[in-house]
């Protein structure tokens, strides 16, 4: 079903000293930057080559810390800083969750990030070892 690991989702506190902690103690680049207003979070990409083409990091912050709707500002102020999500990609977005949900899984299906972009999917943690698993195409970015 996953194409690949596209990258793993870290809530921060403060995007910006987050990209210059990971950038300068691990060697990590930037290749992108990407604000998703309907969700109310900010997030920069960063990946060893500094490409999208590999394996990255996303540090998400949320535009509104006290905003207890926003499931990132939320997850934050429960929990701190640290693991969110692992994205990954599926050939298929639409048939890939039909899939999981057969195999009664929750899954909630997500709009795309950009008009131009493909849908996407979200399985809950509770059905993933306590992990949530977002299913993206492989033309997301």
């Amino acid at each position: 079903m996953f194409e690949r690991i596209s990258h793993i989702g870290i809530v921060v506190e403060d995007i910006a000293e987050a990209e210059k902690f990971w950038s300068q103690r691990f060697g990590l680049k930037r290749y992108a930057e990407l604000e998703v207003e309907v969700e109310g979070i900010r997030s920069i990409f960063l990946s060893v080559g500094g490409t999208p083409d590999e394996m990255s990091i996303e540090l998400i912050e949320p535009y509104d810390k006290s905003d207890m709707s926003n499931a990132v500002a939320r997850r934050l102020a429960q929990s701190g800083e640290g693991f969110y999500h692992l994205a990954v990609e599926v050939a298929d977005v639409a048939a890939s969750s039909s899939e999981l949900k057969e195999n009664h899984m929750r899954v909630i299906d997500r709009p795309a990030l950009e008009p131009e972009d493909s849908a996407r999917w979200l399985v809950h943690p509770k059905d993933a070892n306590g992990v949530m698993v977002e299913g993206l195409a492989p033309d997301w970015r």
